[in-house]
């Protein structure tokens, strides 16, 4: 048979699971609580972190991208808009495109550029002979070259015609290229 608890048996049984449940929650619950919540805590600010550290490697690839275009469409101005003046290759283009399309030169003098803010003129003056056609066909080559070309002043003027030369003209105009400063 079992015995009964007297009622100081059962005050002491009621404080020693009283003393547990205390030393329970204070030793071992809470400690494990806080260190969760504070682990929790870390997760989110590393997580947050992550993200936004994914969505700056995104964004740098986009960079990286737009850069490379970039570079790309610099060296193509570049080549429109080159930074040496490179006179003895810019003549010799000129005179195969003259001699190609048959015109004769007069007079073909560089002078001296003018400097602007952010580029230099290159003027070239040129006096030819030949027919209109070929005049434009030489100045619509010229136009299609990779180095910007313009063409300023040009004045016309007819020769008497012959029967093998009926359409033959004197050609006086500047050639303007570009130089980056």
């Amino acid at each position: 048979m079992a015995k009964k608890l007297t009622n100081q048996e059962k005050g002491a049984v009621v404080f020693l699971i009283g003393a547990a449940l205390w030393a329970y929650w204070n030793y071992l619950y809470k400690p494990i609580t806080n260190e969760i919540t504070k682990l929790e805590k870390t997760l989110v600010q590393k997580q947050s972190t992550l993200e936004s550290t994914r969505r700056a490697a995104q964004e740098l690839e986009v960079l990286e991208a737009e850069f490379v275009v970039l570079e790309l469409e610099a060296k193509e101005i570049e080549k429109k808009l080159p930074k040496e003046m490179n006179l003895p290759k810019l003549i010799r283009d000129i005179t195969k495109s003259l001699e190609k399309h048959k015109l004769n030169v007069q007079n073909f003098a560089p002078t001296k550029g003018a400097p602007k803010t952010y580029y230099a003129e290159i003027p070239i003056s040129l006096n030819i002979t030949g027919s209109y056609h070929k005049l434009a066909d030489f100045l619509s080559e010229v136009g299609q070259y990779e180095r910007v070309f313009n063409v300023a002043d040009v004045m016309l003027t007819p020769l008497t015609p012959t029967k093998e030369k009926p359409d033959t003209i004197t050609a006086s105009f500047r050639l303007i290229t570009y130089m980056a400063n």
